[in-house]
């Protein structure tokens, strides 16, 4: 069970949760040189993501823009129908995540345009300080982006407590058959591995998603088998902190099991484009809390907090903020605080500088929707 976090009305833990997982979300480690080729990194030195980002296969609803040093992703945040269900579970308590009170309800009725611009670096920095959030961690392939396993209590593992219900002859699931569903604001984002996403980087096209997925095993969709074609890894999107996020298929063309990753479900090892090997995180078809990234090894771009004022905004009602200035790139958590204008860069600011506030900090859940934020 995870240690519950506890923070002002109307701030979400995602900052709470980046400080006490390690320190201030800038701390970092200088690179060294070497770094262990195989299996848990220690050290790795700076490498480019800019063959990466070139080639993933966006889908049409993303623009990517590249600039000295760091790239904007920008996207409706909505996926082609072909990437989501046609309905949804929706638990009537999101700290409830069970078919009590659940309802069925269309995915047009749940989902929300949004206006996603995220700045992140061409060429991350790695560190031995971790840091994690809750909420968006990251953007994918399609449009969409990428929450960690939990779900509000901070306890619910998605893909482990995934349920369906049935509702006026129409059945659905909590997660659909790829591993996502809607969030707070209407924001449709994943948990684990995207076997839709895996399909189409490797072929071009992808079969419906389904509202309804297996419960059996242990597993989730058996995305090895569809990635059989590929035999390599396919880049499926990135990180807060710039690091490529790929399925769980080695360049030899073998599954990476879970033991082979670090605490945040990072790995140092081949992928396409890289023949000597880049830090990266693997996205794992298992029904536990390492179906998604646990933490960031790298230090956080400014877009994480431009996701933060996106799912607060879009809690709190009022749609998707305006796109953010591209401004000067990447920069770490703090210091892009400060502003009165700006009451959470400067909560950001203060958690960071006195961690001890955030103990006697109160917060209100129910203040938030689907409530994967917190």
């Amino acid at each position: 069970m995870r240690t519950r976090t506890a923070l002002a009305l109307g701030v979400p833990c995602v900052l709470a949760g980046s400080i006490l997982a390690g320190g201030s979300s800038g701390a970092t480690a200088p690179a060294n040189p070497s770094v262990r080729s195989t299996g848990h990194v220690t050290f790795a030195t700076p490498q480019s993501e800019l063959t990466a980002i070139k080639r993933v296969s966006w889908t049409s609803n993303v623009t990517v823009s590249l600039s000295d040093g760091s790239w904007t992703f920008k996207s409706d945040g909505v996926p082609s129908s072909n990437f989501t269900a046609s309905h949804y579970a929706v638990p009537d308590n999101p700290l409830d995540v069970s078919l009590v009170g659940a309802n069925v309800i269309a995915t047009s009725q749940v989902l929300r345009d949004q206006n996603y611009s995220f700045t992140l670096p061409t060429t991350p920095q790695y560190s031995s300080t971790t840091t994690t959030n809750l909420g968006a961690i990251g953007v994918m392939l399609n449009g969409a982006v990428l929450y960690n396993p939990y779900e509000a209590n901070e306890d619910t593992v998605a893909t482990h407590d995934n349920f369906s219900a049935a509702e006026n002859g129409t059945t659905a699931s909590f997660l659909d058959s790829c591993d996502g569903h809607p969030g707070p604001g209407g924001q449709y984002h994943y948990h684990g591995l995207p076997d839709c996403l895996v399909q189409y980087a490797t072929t071009g096209r992808n079969t419906q998603t389904t509202s309804v997925t297996s419960f059996s095993g242990t597993t989730t969709t058996p995305v090895a088998e569809t990635n059989s074609a590929a035999r390599k890894p396919v880049l499926l999107g990135f990180a807060f902190d710039g690091y490529g996020i790929y399925d769980n298929v080695a360049i030899d063309g073998k599954t990476i099991g879970v033991t082979s990753l670090d605490s945040c479900n990072g790995i140092f090892s081949a992928v396409p484009g890289y023949p000597r090997g880049v830090y990266h995180y693997v996205l794992e078809n298992v029904k536990t809390k390492r179906s998604s990234l646990n933490c960031y090894h790298g230090v956080v771009s400014s877009a994480y907090t431009h996701a933060l004022k996106d799912s607060i905004n879009a809690n709190e009602g009022n749609g998707p903020p305006p796109s953010p200035p591209s401004g000067p790139g990447p920069s770490q958590v703090p210091s892009s605080a400060g502003s009165q204008a700006d009451p959470v860069a400067a909560t950001a600011q203060s958690l960071a500088a006195n961690k001890s506030e955030i103990v006697l900090l109160s917060f209100e859940l129910n203040s938030f929707g689907d409530g994967d934020l917190c």
